[in-house]
Formats: structure tokens, sequence, C-alpha cells
């Protein structure tokens, strides 16, 4: 299994000597939970824009392109963005839902891109739910077809019996100077550092 307390383990480790955030993106889940109070707008389409660019996703496209590309899926982002969360009692997660339920804002945020890497639209589409969509990156994950990415982690996490222990070690690892956000993405977090420390062993 991909998901282990060895890969996690490992996986923190190349996080925190990478040079990444110390806080494992607490400040930036505040930042992203906020954001999606205007979910739809061109403000909050060029914020992503931008928060894209910073977490290296569209290169080697422009950011121009990139940008007008979303603005004409903005309101098929904002219907497909409404019905999981209403679909939803709690926030949305991977442990609660079929790939199917997930798969039209994956191809809408794909769409954008476009080409052969699933990188641009895990990243996007983490940014709308963050427990929901597990982050792949060249640098840290290595590359995997998303579906079989998704589906294969929610079925490793299922049969993943030392949870509390995982959640233990990612709460000692982020070091915050705010409290861990209610809404921590525990689950796709541990599953992308699972896969960090799986390419990196």
């Amino acid at each position: 299994m991909i998901i282990s307390l060895c890969n996690l383990k490992a996986g923190i480790h190349w996080w925190h000597n990478s040079g990444w955030p110390a806080d494992m993106l607490n400040s930036d889940y505040y930042a992203m939970y906020a954001a999606r109070s205007a979910v739809g707008t061109v403000p909050w389409w060029s914020a992503t824009v931008n928060q894209l660019w910073n977490w290296k996703a569209i290169r080697p496209k422009s950011k121009t392109m990139i940008s007008a590309r979303g603005q004409n899926r903005l309101s098929a982002i904002t219907r497909w963005y409404s019905k999981i969360m209403t679909g939803s009692v709690t926030e949305p997660c991977i442990t609660d839902l079929v790939w199917e339920d997930v798969a039209p804002l994956y191809a809408l945020a794909y769409g954008i891109k476009r080409g052969k890497s699933p990188v641009f639209a895990s990243k996007m589409c983490h940014f709308l739910f963050p427990k929901l969509f597990v982050v792949l990156d060249n640098k840290a994950t290595d590359i995997f077809e998303y579906e079989f990415c998704w589906r294969g982690m929610k079925d490793e996490w299922q049969r993943f019996t030392k949870k509390a222990e995982a959640h233990r070690m990612l709460t000692q690892a982020i070091k915050s100077q705010r409290p861990i956000h209610s809404l921590y993405p525990y689950e796709t977090k541990i599953m992308e550092l699972s896969l960090i420390g799986y390419n990196h062993r």
C-alpha cells in the first residue's frame, strides 16, 4: 500500500527538507476556505489563477490564457461546486463521495489547461474542496492518471487501519502559529504525503 506510516513519515521529512511551508499549508487552508464565499466570480478566479501560478501549476502556459479559459467556465464551475456542496451533509470529503460525483468538476478544471498532466486540475479542485481532491505534483508525488489515483487512494484509505496514528503524526509535523484549521484536510494530506514518501524513499 502507498498509504502507510512509513511513507507518511518519509513524505513529511521530504516536505520539511524541501523548504515548503512548515505549517503544511495550514495558513493557505484558512485562505482557501474563506475564498469559497466568492466562487464563480471574476475576483475569485483572478485570485485562484495567481495561487495556481504560485503553486507552479500553470507553466508552461500563460496566466493570461488560463485566466481567459477559466472565465469562460465560471458558470459551470459554480454549478458543479454548488452541486457537490449541497449534496453533502458535512464538508465534502473523499471518504464520502464516489468518483462519479466529482468527475464533472475535475473535467472542467482539466479542460482549462488541457494537456496530459493532471497537476493543474488536481490543484485547482483542491482549492475548492481540500478534503475531496488529492494534490499531484511533478516534483513531489510524481504523476498518475488522476481517476486511477483518486479511486486508489480512496480505496487504500478505507483499508488503512492506522488512521489515528497517522493523524497524530501529521498534527505533530504542522508547525503553525495559528490553530490548525477545523477543516484541515487530514485525509487528502496524508494521502499526498504518503505519495511523496513513496516517490522519494
